[in-house]
């Protein structure tokens, strides 16, 4: 089910079909008990698409709907956070002790135990990673998509949206830069996300170019995740590790993270200023022509099949041939 809007099919119902999907999706993944890190994951990223769409249809929705919404959405993302955190610190480990130079080996294993052990208040939520409740309430999240809310939606309202998420990306971009933080880069990544996700979403308007900004949108948030993976690290042990880690143990760590998230900072710059160059006025404009476009020209394409269709053939009557001289007839000589 490719998370995508249709030249042919209104916008409501598009949208109507994508949250939908999106629901349905994390429902089946979050039900199975098979990789359940792994399902978590899905389930997030679904989370994060029917946000990406919220932000995008907003501009449409009572304002009221929007934030009730945004809320529920926000809250079953936390309920799933804690199991995908540990997860991912356990990930960042890894990477840190295979770097040249990288952390010492009785440091990453007083580390590994501590994020394995969590946080004294885990413990009621260990066994149900957060995912019952996040099931009951997805079933509440479909309200919006199935119901009325988003009868009136239309192009207008998704480049509007796109704008307004489009100018915080740009802002983000030039906060984080001017007054660097874990925050200020976290912030730039989920609008960096928001934007690649955007892009997925009205791709159908001009595949070769949107796809493309969607997979410089992609490897730009790819980016910044890990950047954001390793300040969760250090926050936690810095948190959680007084009593396991020594002085020594937290330096380590937080001077090899911080090494590591000034090379990742150093790679976004450049993409980020190529991706977000343009204003977003003339980005509306050009996406908003190439949708129209698109549409207007999936409207044509069954005309212009129809005129190159070769005209079917006419049947003739077969005339039998008639043989020479009849049959039997004798050569003369």
């Amino acid at each position: 089910m490719a998370y995508r809007l249709k030249l042919q099919e209104p916008i409501a119902e598009g949208v109507r079909r994508v949250g939908l999907e999106q629901i349905e999706i994390a429902e089946t993944k979050l039900a199975s008990d098979k990789d359940v890190p792994a399902a978590v994951h899905d389930a997030r990223r679904c989370l994060k698409r029917l946000r990406a769409l919220l932000h995008l249809v907003r501009p449409g929705l009572d304002e009221t709907a929007y934030q009730r919404e945004a809320d529920q959405l926000a809250a079953i993302g936390k309920l799933l956070s804690r199991t995908r955190d540990r997860h991912v610190m356990q990930q960042t480990l890894a990477k840190l002790e295979k770097q040249p130079g990288g952390l010492p080996k009785a440091t990453a294993t007083r580390l590994r135990k501590l994020v394995a052990d969590g946080k004294p208040d885990d413990a009621g939520q260990a066994s149900s990673d957060g995912r019952r409740p996040a099931l009951n309430r997805l079933k509440q999240a479909r309200k919006l998509f199935a119901g009325k809310a988003i009868d009136d939606l239309e192009l207008d309202h998704l480049v509007e949206g796109l704008e307004t998420t489009y100018r915080k990306a740009r802002k983000a971009l030039r906060k984080a830069y001017a007054k660097p933080s874990d925050e200020a880069f976290h912030a730039w990544r989920k609008s960096t996300q928001r934007h690649w996700r955007h892009m997925l979403l009205l791709s159908h308007g001009w595949p070769e170019a949107l796809l493309a900004r969607a997979g410089e949108a992609k490897e730009l948030s790819r980016l910044l995740g890990e950047d954001h993976d390793y300040s969760v690290l250090v926050a936690f042990a810095q948190a959680e590790g007084q009593s396991t880690l020594s002085p020594a143990d937290l330096a380590s760590l937080e001077a090899l993270c911080r090494a590591r998230q000034d090379q990742l900072r150093a790679w976004a710059k450049p993409r980020g200023d190529r991706l977000f160059a343009e204003d977003e006025e003339s980005l509306k404009e050009r996406i908003a022509l190439y949708w129209s476009s698109a549409t207007c020209l999936s409207g044509l394409k069954g005309t212009q099949e129809e005129a190159k269709a070769p005209a079917p053939a006419v049947k003739t009557k077969r005339v039998p041939r008639r043989r020479r001289g009849g049959q039997g007839a004798r050569r003369q000589g």
